[in-house]
């Protein structure tokens, strides 16, 4: 639990002799937080840009073909949806549970269904991802990537530890395993380094041992399939 914070009971500051008001939002790089690093307001703007481009697809609905209607739900909406999710790990079921259901308006809008028509046979045929899976997926690829990419940045890899040696002789299942990072507190939990630790130790360990980036993401989404509902 966070502790909220009393802004009334801050000292006031000051730049250049002017009083500088304390906001309770605050954006960077497109990302919405509040005062007390909740996620309701980016959650909120998120839906609203979500909801302005189905409303100006709509009118296309029921002429355009199948596959085009799929290519603008996954080039014009759901990148919106998916934009800085590895930002808010602790995001509540309730904000997910939203979060879920603009992707189904985009199975909706694909599909002319109704905004009460079950959805999930549909989203199996495209085979997308339920919000949490495909959040996972995503997690688990930028994961992928910092390990194994020498490009990406050094400060990034030295979080990440394996338990052993990838050619120290072990059980198959206990290859290529993070260390997990010690923590004491619940927020820390839902870090990105732990969360992905976490994730990546719970595949199985013929994806983990994947060589290319390519095959590694095309088997979490197996394996995510496999196992959505």
């Amino acid at each position: 639990m966070r502790n909220k914070l009393d802004v009334a009971s801050l000292s006031p500051l000051w730049l250049n002799g002017v009083q500088i008001d304390y906001a309770k939002t605050a954006k960077n790089l497109g990302v919405i937080m509040d005062s007390y690093l909740f996620w309701s307001p980016h959650v909120a703007e998120v839906s609203r840009k979500v909801h302005y481009t189905f409303h100006s697809l709509k009118c296309l609905q029921s002429f355009l073909p199948l596959k085009t209607k799929i290519s603008l739900a996954q080039t014009l909406i759901q990148p919106i949806i998916d934009y800085a999710d590895a930002c808010y790990l602790d995001a509540t079921e309730e904000l997910l549970n939203k979060l879920e259901r603009l992707q189904n308006i985009c199975i909706r809008f694909i599909f002319n269904l109704k905004k009460y028509d079950h959805v999930s046979s549909f989203r199996k045929e495209l085979k997308w991802l339920p919000i949490r899976l495909r959040r996972n997926s995503r997690l688990l690829c930028l994961l992928y990537n910092i390990l194994h990419n020498p490009k990406m940045p050094s400060y990034l890899r030295e979080r990440f530890s394996f338990s052993r040696p990838s050619d120290a002789p072990c059980r198959s299942h206990l290859k290529n395993l993070l260390k997990s990072p010690p923590h004491s507190t619940n927020f820390y939990s839902y870090s990105f380094t732990s969360h992905a630790v976490r994730l990546w130790n719970a595949l199985p360990p013929d994806i983990r041992g994947c060589q290319t980036l390519a095959l590694f993401k095309s088997r979490v989404k197996e394996h995510y399939l496999s196992i959505s509902s």
